[in-house]
This record gives C-alpha cells, structure tokens and sequence, in this order.
C-alpha cells in the first residue's frame, strides 16, 4: 500500500511526501483524530517509505530488503507498541529508549509507532520526552492518539502535529464501494452512520449482521428506554446474546439517539435511519432535547468503560437504567 491507495488526508499526506521529497522529516510526529480515522495505515506506509532504499514518488521500490520484510511484518527497524490495557507503562517506552541506540539493521532510519499515545502514564511521557530531546539522527517517533490534548505539553511542543479530518459522506462512499465491489442502499446507510470514520464505515460492512441487529434494536429500544417491562427483558438479553457485536450495537444506539435529536429540531430530511422515520418521528415527541443528550451521553460512558475492560453485564445494566431515565 502506497500514499496513491489512501482516500482523502489530502493535507496530512500532502505534508508527510514534502518532508521526503525535501529530505526534511522531522525526528518526532503526532498524528491525532478519533479511532479508525486512517492515522495507523497512513503512519505504517509512511514507515515504509522512510525505511524503503528505493521510494518514489510516495511509493516504496517493494523489492530491498527493508520492503520485504516490512511486507512480512518482520522488519527490525520497526517497532510499534500498543497495548490492550488501560495503560502505556514507562517500561514499554524504555524499550524505544534501549532500542534506539542501536543504528538500523537494514535502512537509514528506525521508526517507533505508539498507537493510543494517550493511554501513556505521565512517567511513560516524561521518559519519551528523552529521547524526543537527544534523538539519534536516524530515529522517528510517531505517536497516535484520538485526544491529543491529553499529551503533555513538553511532548506535544517536540512534535510535528498533523492533524486528520473526518471524510467526506463520498470518500467514504467510494471507499466501501472499492471495498465490497459494488453499491447498495445498506452501503449508503452505514456510510451515514460512519460520520465520516472510514475504520468505522468498514467495520459495520464486515458486519454480516448489521442490518438485522439494527432491525432488532429499533423494534425493542423505544419500548425499554420507556420502562416497558417486556421490552427491557428482551433488550437485556438481546445484549447479552451479542456480546461480539456490543461495538456496532452502541453505534446503532447512538445514531438512534442523534436521530432522535435531529427530529425533535425539525430535521426530518436530515436522519440517517431515513427507513425508519415513522418510529422515529413518533419517539421524538416523548423526549426532551435535554433527556436525549444524556442518553447520548450515557452510551458514550458506556463505551468507555468497556474499552476499560469494565464488567460487561454491570455496564449494560447500568446503561439500560439510564436510558430509562
């Protein structure tokens, strides 16, 4: 994959082929936008390229050593840490620190990708900040994160910052197309619900569920988020029978939700779920515009503390409480 391959991030890809072409990388970059925005594809081609003996024109050669086993995800000169947990520790960092003295294996430089920079600790922050100060000639840092104020300001003051932007309704059209080969109306729907996330958009297309999971949620959300008891039941197990699908699940709230707001301001022309503009026209009445932002709210707390890795029955139980206000 190449900088030709990407859809949209015209400004951020722009600048990453001036720095190469100018020979002006910079030893430290942030790279900032919500979750499935494109930053870790776009830093990993960028990767290749600064490690690729031969690029052109934003494209690796694809045949030095460095592009094989990149290709193979067995290239020393890069390193990338992440971690599942809630945290980055300063131990994970030290291993950039350790590791960068040593010069490049196979390439002019050594790369260091840190997805969810912002899950690192104050102490993990402080011991990057050394090598952000006296880098090694041949080192790039690249950290991603969805909150880049949550940096420290020493960090963010010794990076490059680019910022990514959420893509057009048509990128993201024509990005699904390419994807599934073709179009359709529940293309459209979950181009709609993306709101311009293309890691978002892809992953409710390789949900072969989608449609009947939203199709269920309509059918028994209005009747729990009103108390009826039956519906909530239902809507308890229904959660619990979809624990894999919790992601799309809480996005289908969440639209529902917007939706519901949008309605209630009069923009009927305006609703994603245009298919189902009958229940929601008429659930729109029975909410206030203030009572629909804190079930928006309560959603968005959700998925938060399941990316915490909080008790999955505790947090459904608790988020169907709220949203029964």
């Amino acid at each position: 994959m190449d900088f030709e391959s990407i859809t949209g991030q015209r400004e951020v890809v722009g600048n990453l082929k001036r720095s190469l072409s100018e020979d002006r990388v910079s030893h430290a970059y942030i790279f900032s936008g919500p979750q499935g925005i494109g930053k870790k594809t776009i830093a990993r081609i960028f990767a290749g390229l600064l490690l690729c003996d031969d690029p052109h024109d934003g494209a690796t050669c694809g045949r030095c050593k460095a592009c094989l086993l990149m290709e193979n995800g067995t290239n020393p000169d890069l390193v990338t840490i992440r971690t599942d947990g809630p945290s980055i520790g300063v131990d994970q960092i030290r291993v950039i620190q350790g590791d960068a003295v040593l010069r490049p294996m196979y390439s002019k430089r050594k790369v260091y990708i840190v997805e969810d920079a912002a899950k690192m600790t104050v102490q993990a922050q402080n011991c990057l900040l050394k090598t952000f100060e006296e880098p090694p000639g041949y080192v790039v840092v690249i950290l991603l994160t969805a909150n880049y104020e949550s940096l420290l300001e020493t960090v963010r003051s010794r990076a490059l910052h680019l910022q990514f932007r959420k893509y057009t309704h048509d990128q993201v059209m024509q990005v699904l197309r390419a994807r599934t080969g073709g179009s359709s109306p529940v293309l459209e729907l979950i181009a709609g619900y993306a709101d311009g996330n293309i890691g978002q958009a892809l992953k409710l297309a390789e949900s072969s569920e989608f449609s009947a999971l939203r199709d269920r949620l309509f059918d028994l959300l209005p009747g729990a988020a009103s108390g009826k008891t039956k519906d909530i039941f239902e809507l308890t197990a229904f959660l619990e029978d979809n624990r894999e699908n919790i992601d799309v699940l809480l996005d289908i709230m969440l639209v529902y939700y917007r939706d519901l707001l949008v309605a209630k301001e009069g923009g009927e022309s305006m609703l994603i779920n245009s298919d189902k503009k009958d229940i929601i026209m008429n659930n729109a009445q029975n909410h206030r515009g203030s009572r629909i932002i804190e079930c928006i709210d309560a959603i968005e707390a959700a998925r938060g503390a399941l990316r915490q890795h909080a008790n999955y029955q505790l947090v459904t139980d608790n988020l169907l409480i709220k949203l029964q206000g």
